[in-house]
C-alpha cells in the first residue's frame, strides 16, 4: 500500500528530476555559450594581439628604413665629400707639379712650340701673347723670331693672375682668348679627371656608394 509519505515521496523526485534536469541543461547552455563567448573573446585579442604586433612590425620597420635611409644619406654625403677632398687635393698637386715643370729647363721649349703650333693655324696677322712677367723676359725675342718665320706681327702683354705658366694667345681687338695657361688647363679638365678618378676608385672599391 503507498503511503501519503511515499506520494510526496515520488511527487518530489519527480519534481526535483524535472527541475535537475532542467538545471542541468541551463547550466550546459550557459557553459557552451561562455566558452562561445571566450572563444570569441580569445580569437578577438589575438587578432588585436596580431594588429599591434603589424602595427609595431610596421613602425619598427618604418623606423628601420628611416635610420638606414638617413645612414645612407649620411655615407653618400661623407662619400662625396671625401671624394671632393681627394680630387682637390690631385688638382692641388698637378697644379705644384705645373709649377715645377715652369721651373724645368724643358718649359721654355715647350712654351715656344705650343706658341709656334697656334700662330701657324690662326689667320690673324696681328696677334697679342699674354705672358707671365718672367717668361716675357726670357721667351720675347724667341717668339718675336718665331712671328717674323710666320709673318705675324707679335705684341705682348704681362698677364698678372696666376696662371703657373704657359701662355694666353688674343688677336689684336682681344676679341678673343686661346688660353694655354696651365691654370686654365688644368681647371678646364677638372671634370675628366673627376671622371677618371672616381671611376678608378670605384674598380678598386675604396668609395663605392
Amino acid at each position: 500500500m503507498i503511503t501519503l509519505d511515499d506520494k510526496l515521496d515520488i511527487f518530489y523526485k519527480v519534481v526535483f528530476k524535472e527541475e535537475e534536469e532542467k538545471c542541468k541543461k541551463a547550466l550546459e547552455e550557459l557553459e557552451e555559450k561562455n566558452r562561445s563567448i571566450l572563444e570569441e573573446k580569445k580569437i578577438e585579442l589575438t587578432k588585436r594581439k596580431e594588429e599591434i604586433i603589424n602595427r609595431r612590425r610596421i613602425l619598427a620597420e618604418t623606423q628601420k628604413n628611416e635610420i638606414l635611409s638617413k645612414a645612407t644619406q649620411e655615407n653618400r654625403g661623407k662619400i662625396l665629400e671625401k671624394r671632393e677632398e681627394i680630387l682637390r687635393d690631385l688638382i692641388s698637386s698637378l697644379e705644384d707639379r705645373a709649377r715645377e715643370f715652369v721651373l724645368s729647363h724643358d718649359y721654355n721649349d715647350y712654351v715656344l712650340s705650343k706658341i709656334e703650333d697656334l700662330i701657324r693655324e690662326i689667320d690673324e696677322k696681328e696677334i697679342i701673347i699674354g705672358l707671365k712677367e718672367k717668361d716675357k723676359v726670357n721667351l720675347e725675342d724667341s717668339i718675336l723670331k718665331l712671328g717674323k718665320e710666320n709673318n705675324k706681327d707679335i705684341s705682348f702683354n704681362i698677364v698678372v693672375s696666376d696662371i703657373i705658366g704657359g701662355f694666353i694667345l688674343s688677336d689684336k681687338d682681344m676679341s678673343y682668348n686661346l688660353d694655354n695657361s696651365f691654370k686654365t688647363i688644368i681647371e678646364e679638365n677638372r671634370y675628366l679627371i673627376g671622371k677618371r678618378l672616381y671611376s678608378s676608385l670605384e674598380k678598386t672599391g675604396g668609395l663605392n656608394g
